[in-house]
């Protein structure tokens, strides 16, 4: 059986496997799939399910130790300036096209390919596939649940390859995510004035890229930290409302639009909300917020990326990436930031699941050079942009890294993976395996 990965790449495409919850989640077609496409390449595998999540989970052989490929399968919502259907693989050359098609899709066919490599001999090893269904949403329900699954099964892996990174890149660090959401009351107010309403557009460098962990502060323009500058330089406008491409926790809104109202005493009076107009003014200083945490290479982010209102309470959602897990400072900081003339209803940071750091010089990372240089692949180590899986898995035993294929757009429009790099990276996962098995001499 020789799989075509075209073909294989359009069929999961077409899964519509977008995680928005509570509207919509992934349902069990698509597991279900890659559950009777490893079966069909010898591996033993079952579906899991936890809490409405479904996991596909395969094995095959036994050896001296345990490795985990780990994907997920579910995607962010479409959003704007999509130049084909995103749920129809489009093929230019090198280049697949589709929600999904470098996060995190290419790396399930990546594993398809790694599948079909090991399906005539014997591993000398216990080899593991996984893909996921709530990655894109936390991931708890997941591979959170899957952490516990194995461990219940005396298949905890001493090794884990999380096949969720970016442009073939060894990631041995990432920051944890600290969800921070802000509540405050409804607070109209009247006041003189005239009404203008202004759009603020978010401007990435070099990407059409809309995942919050991506932005680099000082290079990238976020349209609601846009609208915060706004006010800042302009003290006296009131806001009336906002709206926005407001689409999830981790996806940066393409455009906010503010309904201002200008202070003149000879114009009519005109509604305004005093606590929304305050901490729109305090976005600027919360994203600057000075909590403790270690160095990371990508910097500390502190995102807004939704707003809404619902029976007179506002809901401001802040996506934070830092390499900390102490949560109650981030917050107090956060609280220190917000305008004092504002009156919040509440405010809370969740500690996430934790950072991942893993040491450069342990043997799994050393084996995936010797590996890497087999293959002619470049070695290159980063600390990662975003989070992933692993952190359900740092701070154990395991040693880890994240890798994907090339590609780009990551959560926004037009997104794009390497078909090469797809075919690249299964054979070096499969030599890898091999190097770990033989384990030669120095590693």
């Amino acid at each position: 059986m020789l799989i075509d990965p075209v073909k294989e790449m359009k069929r999961l495409i077409e899964f519509d496997t977008v995680s928005s919850p509570p509207r919509k989640m992934p349902s069990s077609d698509c597991p279900t799939y890659i559950v009777k496409k490893l079966e069909n390449l010898g591996f033993m595998a079952e579906l899991l399910e936890n809490e409405g999540v479904y996991t596909a989970f395969g094995r095959k052989g036994q050896g001296d130790f345990k490795i985990l490929f780990l994907a997920h399968f579910d995607v962010v919502p479409v959003g704007d300036k999509w130049k084909s259907d995103p749920f129809r693989l489009k093929v230019e050359g090198d280049r697949m096209y589709g929600r999904g098609a470098a996060d995190d899709k290419g790396a399930v066919l990546t594993l398809f390919l790694l599948a079909e490599m090991l399906q005539s001999a014997d591993p000398g090893c216990c080899v593991m596939i996984a893909a996921t269904g709530d990655e894109e949403i936390g991931g708890s329900r997941g591979a959170g649940f899957l952490v516990e699954h194995l461990r219940k099964q005396g298949l905890y892996p001493d090794y884990l390859v999380v096949c969720d990174g970016v442009d073939q890149q060894i990631i041995h660090r990432r920051r944890n995510i600290l969800p921070t959401s802000i509540k405050f009351k409804q607070s109209i107010e009247r006041i003189r004035g005239t009404e203008e309403t202004i759009r603020f557009e978010t401007e990435t460098f070099l990407t059409d890229s809309r995942h919050s962990a991506y932005m680099r502060p000082g290079v990238d323009r976020h349209a609601m930290l846009a609208a915060s500058k706004y006010l800042d330089l302009n003290p006296l406008v009131k806001v009336k409302n906002i709206q926005g491409a407001f689409i999830k926790s981790n996806v940066v809104p393409d455009w906010v639009e503010l309904d201002l109202v200008h202070p003149d005493e000879s114009a009519t009076e005109i509604e305004f909300d005093k606590n929304l107009t305050g901490v729109m003014q305090s976005l600027l200083a919360i994203s600057q917020a000075a909590f403790p945490t270690f160095h990371s290479d990508r910097g500390k982010i502190v995102s807004p990326n939704l707003i809404s209102l619902e029976d007179g309470l506002w809901t401001l959602y802040c996506d934070i990436r830092a390499m900390t897990n102490d949560s109650e400072a981030v917050e107090e900081f956060i609280h220190e930031a917000v305008d004092e003339g504002v009156e919040l209803f509440s405010l809370k940071t969740e500690r996430g699941a934790g950072f991942v750091k893993s040491d450069p010089d342990c043997k799994l990372i050393r084996a995936a050079k010797w590996a890497l240089k087999k293959e002619n692949i470049p070695i290159l180590l980063f600390e990662g942009f975003g989070a992933s899986d692993s952190r359900f898995f740092a701070g154990s035993r395991t040693q880890l890294f994240d890798f994907g294929p090339q590609g780009a757009n990551i959560h926004g429009p037009n997104e794009w993976v390497s078909l090469s790099s797809i075919q690249q990276n299964a054979k070096f996962f499969h030599t890898l395996i091999d190097v770990l098995v033989r384990n030669p001499k120095g590693l």
